[in-house]
């Protein structure tokens, strides 16, 4: 009986291990974490919004060995005055959740275990909060906070080049100038993040083969939501975009990235500007609201919602729906390049004379009737 006993208590614990090491959403884990990972408290990191805790969880990484290792941020406020630097593969840095994610999201907030009620890293004068050195591989960071305090003057997590299989996993990214900047990076993930109300969302430079999925994004009018450029092969898929950015996404140089079944909302055009070859946009709910004065900002009234330049594109099965402020206006524009096409979209907003402005090389069908396509010569 005993020995039922060990084995059904052995079996669970196995159970627990391999859940918490696959767990996607890293649920199953909060609010522990096991002896073999190293707690930044015990090398001196006070998590009272006050204590600068900079040179205390460099010491925590430094004392990780040569192949990595797991450190753990606890609950409460962490100040940095400098940024954390990960210059070590296979670093992993979570926090034990990520608190609260919005300043209007509750009432009482202060009453919360710790200030957000989470793991939280503050930038006070740190230009980063997180950096990720050139050229590491490996290296996660999950279940956490990063906010740059009370002015929006700083990136929470940058990559800074050249880096290859990273992670963020569960970011809430707040009160920061760009939420996550990434350089250079192959086979990068960003998954169930909620990186909002601060100018830029994600900045996504150079590299292959990232993936942005299940994220809440937003902006400010003087930033753009999610910018990218000269990636190939990012795939954007399951995203809530929601206002005030500028633009919602912008892929500039991007080649065969993979744009799929996200919800853009934006009050302004130009929520999705794509520049370059062989991309595809499918089934994505795209909708212009509010028709506000200014929802033109400077791009005139033909450059669309949606704005394609390049060639051999896709752009198929999409819901485009557009409060318009203004008569004859433009919903998708794409007058450069050549083989690109629109396949089975419905548009709600058909008032205007030239709902699709395209080249003679442009395929329009199953979209609207042929005189809502404005071409160009």
């Amino acid at each position: 009986m005993m020995k039922i006993k060990r084995y059904l208590m052995s079996a669970f614990c196995l159970c627990m291990f391999t859940a918490c090491d696959s767990d996607d959403n890293n649920l199953l884990c909060y609010g522990t974490h096991t002896d073999i990972e190293g707690d930044v408290t015990a090398f001196g990191a006070v998590g009272d919004g006050k204590t600068d805790c900079s040179k205390a969880i460099n010491s925590a990484i430094a004392s990780l060995p040569a192949e990595g290792g797991v450190l753990v941020i606890p609950e409460g406020d962490f100040v940095l005055d400098a940024p954390i630097v990960i210059n070590k593969h296979n670093v992993t840095i979570k926090g034990l959740n990520p608190g609260m994610r919005s300043n209007i999201d509750v009432n009482g907030i202060n009453d919360l275990l710790g200030p957000g009620g989470g793991s939280k890293l503050v930038a006070r004068n740190a230009e980063a909060a997180i950096k990720v050195e050139t050229g590491m591989k490996g290296v996660k960071i999950m279940n956490l906070m990063v906010s740059g305090g009370t002015e929006a003057k700083n990136i929470g997590i940058h990559f800074a080049g050249a880096t290859d299989n990273g992670m963020l996993s569960n970011i809430i990214g707040i009160n920061l100038h760009t939420g996550v900047k990434i350089e250079q990076a192959k086979n990068m993930q960003i998954v169930n993040c909620w990186v909002c109300e601060l100018p830029n969302s994600i900045e996504l430079i150079g590299g292959e083969n990232i993936v942005v999925k299940n994220c809440q994004l937003g902006a400010q009018p003087t930033g753009i939501t999610c910018k990218v450029q000269e990636v190939n092969k990012l795939s954007f898929i399951n995203n809530q975009v929601y206002p005030d950015g500028r633009e919602n996404l912008v892929l500039d140089a991007c080649n065969n990235c993979v744009i799929e079944g996200n919800n853009f909302k934006s009050y302004y055009n130009g929520i999705l500007v794509l520049n370059g070859n062989d991309n595809t946009v499918n089934k994505n709910i795209f909708w212009l609201t509010g028709a506000v004065q200014n929802q033109l900002l400077d791009h005139g009234d033909d450059f669309g919602i949606i704005n394609v330049k390049g060639n051999n594109n896709m752009v198929t099965s999409n819901s485009l729906s557009c409060e318009w402020a203004y008569a004859g206006a433009v919903t998708v524009n794409a007058v450069q390049g050549t083989g690109n096409v629109f396949k089975n979209c419905f548009v709600d907003n058909l008032e205007s004379y030239r709902v699709f402005l395209v080249n003679a090389q442009t395929e329009v069908s199953n979209c609207v009737s042929s005189d809502k396509v404005s071409i160009v010569e």
